[in-house]
């Protein structure tokens, strides 16, 4: 346990991030600018890997704006008001919930929004990746919460680790670079 403490306190010291402040509703079809690791996928050419990132933002933008269409009115309410099956986003909006998915989650993890979600159908849980995503989420919370408030001689007064301080851009977080340099199809 003792070591795996270490490894946690490592890697958060590492690569701590100060986390972005969610605005109150999220701009899609605006550009948003790709994690500098995704910028250059290893395996792929920059044109390759331009035309990738430029397509998973596309299909990002395309899904939120229906989303979006489909909740007009509703933005400002709270997510479990207006969705199904919210179970850890309880209190945010719905504009907050979709900028938490589109440029957190997606966008951390150079995917879209069916690397998680059956479209169309989102409380739906056919998707391991959909419960990982919560598990690591918790993972988060407990390393930002409790594990790097006990690191002293930190530079940060909140010192903070979010999804793309391991992912990078990259589905699958670590050292499985060489896995990782295919492209999912997504």
């Amino acid at each position: 346990m003792k070591a795996a403490m270490s490894v946690v306190y490592s890697v958060a010291l590492l690569a701590c991030t100060q986390a972005p402040a969610p605005s109150a509703v999220p701009a899609p079809a605006a550009p948003t600018s790709q994690p500098a690791a995704a910028q250059r996928q290893p395996g792929l050419t920059p044109e390759q890997t331009a035309a990738r990132n430029d397509s998973l933002q596309n299909d990002r933008t395309m899904h939120v704006n229906e989303v979006l269409a489909l909740i007009k009115g509703k933005e400002e309410m709270p997510a479990e008001q207006v969705f199904k099956n919210i179970q850890v986003f309880e209190g945010r909006t719905a504009a907050q919930l979709l900028n938490v998915m589109n440029r957190g989650f997606s966008n951390s993890l150079g995917v879209s929004c069916s690397h998680c979600h059956v479209i169309g159908q989102y409380d739906k849980e056919d998707k391991p990746e959909k419960e990982i995503a919560r598990d690591m989420l918790a993972m988060v919370n407990t390393i930002n919460g409790t594990h790097l408030k006990n690191i002293p001689n930190l530079k940060s007064p909140n010192p903070t680790v979010n999804c793309g301080t391991c992912h990078n851009g990259r589905p699958r977080p670590g050292a499985g670079a060489s896995a990782q340099s295919r492209p999912s199809g997504e």
